[in-house]
């Protein structure tokens, strides 16, 4: 099935039926509907089920959950009786699937209703953007405002009870995030800051928890007192003398920083117990559950098992983590001015968002601190938690790829928090994905009509795409990366789309590759001639440049520019030499 295919769309929405195929594949399949008239309702409520029938009488009809936010299609507005929904059930479609959600959870708003967090997050600022709301209005605003809080959701006057409504199942996230923040901060002075930091206090904890294996870190602890102020202060918010020896440490180091005590009323070891058993970690059996003959895998991911409880207490105990490089975990998520684009680029130097996000022309740096702005969110803390999330070199969720899930083909959707990757779902990172379209598209597109839930929106993903997933880089209008002599049907399995032209039988400098209206023209670095290949003719056309004699000009110009400097000079020349003799090669990266 073609993405071209056009699709209409009319008051009356129909639906085709596609019949004599394998009971296995049905699903694959638009299912047959024939509604009076397009109307949409909004999810009020988080993990609410899809149900193949209307009742909550058995768990075998749950067929997906939904969060808030998201949006349905409406196939009937005559609500339908059942068991547990005494307001009844709507008949409903959602991300191609058809079944009742109680009509409790479901706002009407007939036409076009506003999606909170933007999506379908179509683009990669789209996704940073939309997603960074996301967090602000269902975590942090909640009283979850901290990366352990998120985590470790214990703040007794939170919006949600303790133990729920937790970011991530790793149990390692916060120290890690932590961790990544800290090399941000140290290497730009913003420890010099006057940082704010709410540290958990549980009652009943034991002396010390360690870690199996090896602890992460050595406390710095300070036995005596030189400040009688903060001294005072210390008890004042009722820090317990185990608290207290690292906090004097840290107040020596920094005597503008401030802790504060958040007394959650919790005992230490009920809340370890608790955690452990939603909570996940990977690295040996030394860190596993190995009761019951275990270890015992967390949900659906592989390579993800039950911690045990000594794991989970080293983790979860706060005085553990009281060092510059983990601290950061308990400082406060909201947004602030001192986090620059250039200290945000500290945190994504090295990694797939180091530079330009094609699809939004703008630096990613740029992106995150916007998305800080907009959503009231340290933009330090949303690029900290997308490398974490996504890697050094991107994932899945970051691509924007074609992928199936329950049947379901989906494309151009970004995902670089991996909001809504639940660890229950059959593949989290697709989960995460089908949540970032928001119930309004399949195929999406960052400029295409995604505003009719269930319906395929066909839009071809830009040439930019498939050039960055195939490991080729994009400077402006030129292509980079193809080594000296690349054979044309290499890139051509490589760029996996046999509707990308090349107009040439050669991959050379000046060569153009082209897709649904987009061009961009290889560049191949000491190819100034455009043959592919770098020998003593680009060496003369160089020397001729220098001398006056010649005038190279764009692609052929840029391949001259070997030193990185914006010109082509005697430096370039050296290096076209030394490649030559073998002494230098000349990169293509």
């Amino acid at each position: 099935m073609k993405k071209s295919t056009k699709k209409k769309f009319s008051k009356a929405l129909k639906i085709e039926l596609v019949l004599g195929m394998a009971i296995s594949n049905l699903f694959s399949f638009p299912i047959p509907v024939e509604a009076e008239e397009n109307v949409l309702g909004v999810l009020t409520a988080n993990d609410v089920r899809l149900r193949s029938t209307p009742t909550t009488e058995t768990k075998e009809n749950v067929i997906m959950y939904t969060d808030i936010g998201n949006i349905v299609t409406i196939l009937s507005t005559n609500k339908v009786a059942g068991y547990g929904c005494n307001e009844g059930w709507y008949r409903v479609r959602y991300q191609g699937k058809e079944g009742y959600l109680c009509s409790k959870y479901i706002s009407l708003d007939v036409k076009t209703p506003t999606d909170p967090y933007d999506r379908p997050w179509t683009t990669p600022k789209k996704s940073i953007v939309g997603g960074a709301k996301f967090i602000a209005s269902s975590y942090i605003s909640k009283g979850q405002f901290t990366s352990y809080l998120k985590k470790y959701n214990v703040n007794p006057n939170g919006y949600y009870h303790v133990y729920n409504h937790q970011y991530m199942t790793n149990i390692t996230a916060p120290s890690s995030e932590a961790r990544t923040s800290f090399t941000t901060y140290n290497n730009n002075g913003l420890f010099n800051l006057p940082l704010a930091f709410s540290i958990p206090v549980y009652q009943n904890m034991g002396d010390v928890y360690n870690r199996p294996g090896g602890n992460l870190t050595n406390i710095e602890k300070q036995g005596n007192v030189t400040d009688q102020a903060f001294e005072d202060e210390l008890n004042r918010q009722g820090f317990p003398e185990s608290y207290k020896q690292a906090l004097r440490a840290l107040h020596q180091k920094h005597p503008n920083w401030t802790f504060t005590a958040m007394h959650t009323g919790l005992d230490f070891w009920t809340s370890v117990v608790t955690e452990k058993n939603v909570g996940a970690i990977q690295g040996g059996n030394q860190y596993y559950d190995m009761s019951e003959g275990g270890p015992h895998q967390a949900g659906h991911d592989t390579g993800w098992y039950i911690p045990n409880n000594e794991t989970t207490a080293y983790y979860m105990d706060p005085r553990n983590f009281l060092t510059e490089r983990y601290i950061l975990q308990f400082e406060s998520l909201e947004y602030s001015s001192n986090y620059t684009e250039g200290v945000v680029q500290g945190v994504l130097n090295n990694t797939f968002m180091g530079g330009l996000s094609i699809l939004d022309n703008q630096p990613y740096s740029s992106i995150f601190v916007e998305a800080g702005r907009t959503a009231n969110v340290s933009a330090v803390y949303l690029a900290s938690l997308a490398r974490q999330e996504s890697g050094v070199n991107g994932s899945t969720s970051t691509k924007g790829e074609s992928f199936t899930y329950e049947g379901v083909l989906y494309s151009g959707l970004y995902n670089f928090y991996n909001i809504g990757a639940k660890s229950g779902a059959s593949s989290p990172v697709h989960a995460g994905l089908v949540y970032a379209s928001g119930g309004l598209c399949t195929i999406c597109s960052p400029g295409g009509n995604n505003q009719n839930p269930g319906t395929d929106v066909t839009v071809p993903l830009p040439l930019a795409n498939y050039l960055v997933n195939a490991g080729y880089k994009i400077n402006n209008s030129y292509v980079t990366g193809f080594p000296e002599g690349e054979n044309i049907e290499n890139v051509k399995k490589k760029l996996a789309n046999n509707d990308i032209s090349i107009s040439s039988n050669t991959i050379g400098t000046g060569t153009n590759i082209s897709y649904n209206g987009q061009t961009y023209t290889i560049v191949i670095y000491g190819d100034l001639t455009g043959d592919g290949k770098i020998n003593s003719a680009d060496l003369l056309k160089m020397r001729q440049h220098l001398q006056g004699t010649i005038t190279l000009k764009g692609a052929n110009l840029e391949a001259g520019m070997l030193t990185n400097n914006g010109k082509v000079n005697s430096g370039d020349l050296l290096k076209m030499r030394q490649h030559l003799l073998g002494t230098n090669k000349i990169s293509q990266g």
